[in-house]
């Protein structure tokens, strides 16, 4: 069994390759982000809790049928270039959240998801050892990947070409609470129902992606089902195994809101700007939505530790 290292052993190491990784990579005195690298587009949306969901999951923001203003930041994992297989990212940011946050600005509820429902490593020691490789050169990523054939299976599985982002399923591939008790344990997903549906490749090339959610929104607005899928089985959908994918035959998601993204002028420098200032953390919550396993808990100060660095610099630009 892989032996454990301590939570700020952890986050303090992995704060540290990380930054020296983005500030070699830096472009124009900007440290990029070391995952979700490419904004494609950051848009205004709407959440809309639903009015008929089940009762045991009226929790947290799903306790009200209540709609909030909603930021979204469709991103490319790794790639600058749409047309390369990726894996695809989705955040969200909730405003207008009343009750107290656990962490982060008060008002504001974060949801983190990518296109595959499974992350490529299982443990926080498993994904340092990712970053130590990606730091160390191309030879030690193969030899990484050499070794953790599992981690390989799933990139090649959840790269992908993509015709529109508007189109796919996204998941947050790791479990959060629901309710304050504790007794709920749920996985989270955005998917697609929208009546528009992208057929072909929009303006071929590197920004294609973005072309595409931009003819999509003028013809049609953009809609996904945000649903929770609720832990039925702790040995089959484990907390602390994050490469594993909770079966939806036996635990289906279930709709509790719905996101609304009306056509809008956000194909311009600024807004593709305010993407790239844009930070989210899992952990800038509500407390019946506490993120859980230590996966989980690495990532509250190293995501944090990456957007200081990367606001920082953009600041130390400014002056």
């Amino acid at each position: 069994m892989q032996n454990e290292i301590a939570i700020d052993e952890l986050v303090a190491e992995m704060s540290q390759r990380i930054a020296a990784v983005t500030t070699a990579e830096t472009e124009n005195n900007s440290v990029p982000r070391f995952n979700q690298l490419k904004t494609v587009a950051y848009v205004n949306a709407e959440f809309r809790v639903h009015d008929d969901i089940p009762e045991a999951l009226k929790q947290g923001i799903f306790s009200q049928p209540v709609t909030y203003p909603a930021k979204l930041r469709f991103a490319n994992a790794t790639q600058k270039d749409d047309s390369e297989k990726d894996i695809r990212g989705l955040s969200m940011q909730l405003s207008n959240v009343e009750e107290a946050v656990l962490w982060g600005k008060a008002g504001l509820q974060d949801f983190v998801l990518n296109s595959y429902p499974a992350l490529f490593v299982a443990t926080p020691e498993d994904f340092l050892a990712f970053i130590r490789a990606r730091q160390q050169g191309k030879f030690k990523m193969l030899l990484f990947f050499a070794t953790h054939l599992k981690s390989l299976c799933t990139v090649m599985k959840s790269r992908k070409h993509c015709l529109s982002p508007l189109d796919i399923q996204y998941w947050s591939t790791v479990p959060f609470r629901l309710g304050e008790s504790g007794n709920q344990v749920v996985k989270y997903s955005a998917i697609p129902c929208s009546d528009y549906k992208t057929t072909q490749v929009v303006d071929a090339g590197g920004n294609q992606l973005r072309a595409a959610i931009k003819a999509h929104l003028q013809q049609s607005s953009a809609c996904f089902h945000f649903a929770v899928q609720l832990q039925t089985d702790p040995e089959s959908m484990p907390i602390e195994d994050a490469s594993i994918i909770w079966d939806e035959t036996v635990s289906p998601f279930v709709p509790v809101a719905t996101i609304t993204i009306e056509n809008q002028d956000f194909d311009n420098p600024e807004s593709l700007a305010n993407g790239e200032r844009s930070s989210f953390n899992p952990w800038q919550c509500l407390a019946a939505h506490a993120p859980l396993g230590r996966m989980n808990e690495v990532r509250q100060l190293v995501y944090a530790n990456a957007a200081a660095l990367r606001n920082r610099t953009r600041s130390n630009d400014n002056e």
